[in-house]
This record gives C-alpha cells, structure tokens and sequence, in this order.
C-alpha cells in the first residue's frame, strides 16, 4: 500500500456574515488585472461572465467601494481595470494569505512531523 503524504490546507475568507473576499474574488480580480477584462479573467477560470459580474458586484456591495473600472464596448470590446482600492484590497490579501499559509505549514510541521507520527502510527 502506498503511504499518503499529509498536508496542511489553509483557506483564508474574509468575511461579515457573507463572504466579502477569499480566493474566488481575488482570482477573478487577478484575471482583470491580467486581461483587462472581466470576461477574460471568467473565461480563463472557467467560469460565466454572469456569474464572475455578480461575485464582483457582491463584494462591491460588502466593501463598500468599487473594485473595477469598466469601459464599455464598442469596436475594440470593452475592458476592466482594478480600482485602487482593489489592487490594495488584493495585495494586502495576497500577503495575509502567505503569511498565514507559512505559519500554517510551520504549525503543520510542529504537530505533524514525521517523529509525530511514528509515535502515533506505533
């Protein structure tokens, strides 16, 4: 039999009683900032443009601010840019989240380590 390796997964929400950002809206904000387009970064996900607009305007309405500039189409298409508060929401949870899974890993080896295991696989 085959021995499994153990991990640690950590996801980082930040929330109220709603998900206000977590690593849905933070790939979607990273797609826009990519593709300068909000149907670029859904495609890319694999997801709806419909679906990638309402995770967006939820967020906005739980942030209070708006998190895309949007031009409309036209014969070029239309594009998406992150708005400053964005691109510092983004950034600050891009670091919390390593962070976080740093210490997550550490705490993972602490308790988990492989002389942990022996003991308790005896």
């Amino acid at each position: 039999m085959e021995k499994e390796t153990l991990h640690c997964k950590v996801t980082v929400r930040i929330m109220t009683d709603r998900k206000a950002f977590g690593p849905g809206v933070a790939e979607i904000l990273t797609g826009i900032r990519k593709y300068h387009s909000l149907r670029g970064a859904a495609r890319q996900m694999g997801m709806s443009y419909t679906k990638a607009w309402t995770i967006i305007r939820e967020a906005e309405k739980i942030w209070g601010f708006s998190l895309t500039q949007r031009h409309a189409g036209g014969k070029e298409g239309g594009s998406s840019v992150l708005t400053e508060p964005a691109r510092i929401v983004l950034e600050r949870y891009e670091a919390m989240s390593r962070e976080l899974h740093e210490l997550a890993e550490q705490k993972f080896q602490q308790y988990f380590n492989e002389e942990e295991l022996r003991k308790l696989r005896k």
